[in-house]
């Protein structure tokens, strides 16, 4: 018995349209009956039938049809949701931002290059001027606050503030061969003594030259030691000479000290090379003070003495000291000659610094 023919129709809806397919099967002798060709031809149909599909589905793709979209409408029940932005960094919110919101509203960028031009020349030139200003106030804290630096220099280059001294009336009693007009008379009656062997010293005094032979301590010695001068065949006389006191200035501290203490000491060596001069022993009470005034002067530093006055007087005093120690321990007549010698030095020094009025 045969069995009757049967169509199978699939409709594919493509853009709203129905597309029936149909399909149609050949009829099929009639067998007998098996499973196992029952299965076989269930899985046959299921193949042919999905074969089907894709040859339909390739042959629509072929064909040319039109997309139709859905037109906008407006639903009041759709609901519009924007993405919130995330916050800006406070960082990033500086002037490359400016610039580029700036060069966002300006395509052109012919106003923003000016705008940056400007923006940056005023925040340099303000900051420029804040440094300098804070370079200048730190400045002057600096000078106000800063102690002041005290430094000790040494004793050598240390200044003594200027002080004058008053230096005493000195009286000299000396042994004198003769006052001349000009020094060229004086010095020729110097160089005669000298070839005798006798010391001899000249000094001026306001317009005339004196030569001094010896000094003593008293006008008697003075006159006893030109008793002995004149045996040798020297011309002299026992004088008594003034050197009257005065003020000098612009000393310091030390030379003021040894300037005053001067003539102290002149008359402790003068009795001391009179007795010398005249064979005789220092007496005590005469050597403890030329020691004494010897160590006062000692005391005072050298490089402090800076007039040239007063460092020939400090030499003279100091240099008849020492020979005065050598008389007491040799008793010879060379060191009584030696003491003379510096004394009488010294008496020319002190004449100089008092015209100098001590510069």
């Amino acid at each position: 018995m045969d069995k009757p023919k049967s169509e199978k129709t699939i409709t594919i809806k493509i853009n709203g349209k129905d597309r029936p397919f149909q399909e149609k099967k050949e009829e099929v002798q009639e067998k007998a009956w098996d499973p196992r060709q029952l299965d076989r031809k269930k899985k046959q149909e299921q193949t042919e039938f999905f074969a089907s599909i894709q040859t339909a589905a390739g042959k629509e793709a072929d064909d040319s049809f039109d997309w139709i979209l859905p037109e906008e409408t407006e639903d009041a029940d759709i609901k519009e949701y924007k993405k919130a932005a995330p916050p800006k960094s406070p960082a990033k919110n500086g002037l490359s931002t400016l610039a580029k919101k700036f060069q966002g509203r300006n395509k052109q960028g012919f106003l923003t290059s000016i705008f940056l031009a400007v923006f940056f020349a005023v925040l340099l030139g303000t900051s420029f001027g804040f440094i300098m200003l804070k370079l200048v106030f730190t400045d002057q804290a600096a000078e106000t606050v800063a102690p002041p630096i005290n430094e000790t220099p040494a004793a050598s280059n240390q200044k003594t503030p200027a002080a004058a001294a008053a230096l005493e009336a000195l009286t000299a009693y000396v042994v004198q061969g003769g006052v001349f007009s000009n020094s060229e008379a004086a010095q020729q009656i110097q160089e005669a003594n000298s070839q005798k062997g006798v010391y001899s010293q000249t000094i001026k005094m306001g317009e005339q030259t004196f030569l001094f032979l010896g000094v003593s301590g008293s006008l008697d010695q003075a006159k006893e030691i030109g008793a002995d001068l004149k045996s040798k065949g020297i011309d002299v006389f026992a004088k008594e000479v003034a050197f009257e006191g005065k003020a000098i200035k612009g000393l310091n501290t030390e030379e003021k000290k040894l300037a005053e203490n001067a003539p102290a000491f002149y008359q402790s060596l003068s009795e001391g090379a009179a007795s010398a001069s005249l064979g005789s022993s220092i007496t005590p009470e005469a050597a403890e003070k030329i020691k004494n005034h010897s160590k006062a002067v000692n005391d005072l530093p050298a490089d402090q003495i800076k007039n040239k006055s007063l460092i020939s007087i400090r030499e003279e005093l100091l240099g008849a000291s020492k020979q005065i120690d050598a008389y007491q321990q040799a008793g010879d007549s060379a060191s009584a000659g030696k003491i003379q010698e510096h004394l009488l030095a010294f008496l020319a020094a002190y004449q100089t610094l008092l015209q100098s009025d001590g510069q």
